[in-house]
């Protein structure tokens, strides 16, 4: 009986602090759509093929692909101009990873994530009409589908390749608010390999357009 007080005035008091800071002007809630630009850093690819070669792609090309992302977002005002903001977002990511030498091929990937940014939101300039903010903080992605397609090469069926379902990348930049409108530009840097046998990261650049739904 003890335990279920204590946790219920727990409850409680989450629940009236909460309510102070939405009511204190410190919550906001909101969409956001945008663009997204991603490209493959591959540094290197090796025993992608069965058998005894192996191939190493040092100097692999690599063609940004883009696709739009849609999601939501909530500001939590911490202290002074500092917010916690996460959002979750569904995102288009891929590229075109061409190899030349030996073994002359091109893989061509795109695929959708779910992505989770838990940011920091700080307010660096305060105009009055717009405010300049910056953000930053670590993204959690999980893949939702997925398309990889190989170009010509005689031992196809050989290769299986496919993405993490889980993936990290650290994402920072900064934006303009004008009223209810959030204009940012964003950079991700994956922070380790995004595929299960070519050892590629994947880094996206993106631009966003939010809107909060209400701001109490």
């Amino acid at each position: 009986m003890k335990k279920k007080i204590l946790f219920l005035s727990i409850m409680l008091a989450g629940a009236s602090m909460m309510f102070n800071t939405m009511a204190q002007g410190n919550f906001a809630l909101g969409i956001k759509a945008g663009y997204n630009s991603s490209k493959f850093r591959t540094d290197n690819a090796g025993s992608i093929i069965g058998g005894d070669q192996e191939y190493t792609y040092s100097d692999a090309k690599e063609e940004a692909k883009g696709g739009l992302m849609l999601g939501a977002f909530a500001r939590i005002k911490l202290v002074n101009n500092l917010s916690f903001q996460p959002e979750l977002l569904y995102v288009k990511k891929g590229g075109e990873t061409s190899f030349d030498g030996q073994l002359n091929t091109s893989v061509n990937t795109e695929y959708h994530t779910w992505d989770i940014p838990l940011l920091a939101h700080l307010k660096l300039i305060d105009l009055k009409v717009i405010n300049i903010y910056g953000v930053g903080g670590p993204v959690a992605s999980f893949v939702a589908s997925e398309d990889n397609k190989w170009g010509d090469i005689n031992n196809y069926n050989s290769i299986s390749e496919n993405m993490k379902s889980a993936q990290w990348s650290f994402q920072a930049g900064g934006g303009v608010e004008f009223g209810s409108f959030n204009f940012d530009v964003r950079y991700s840097w994956g922070l380790g390999d995004s595929s299960t046998k070519l050892e590629r990261v994947n880094n996206n650049l993106t631009f966003s357009l939010a809107y909060k739904i209400f701001d109490l």
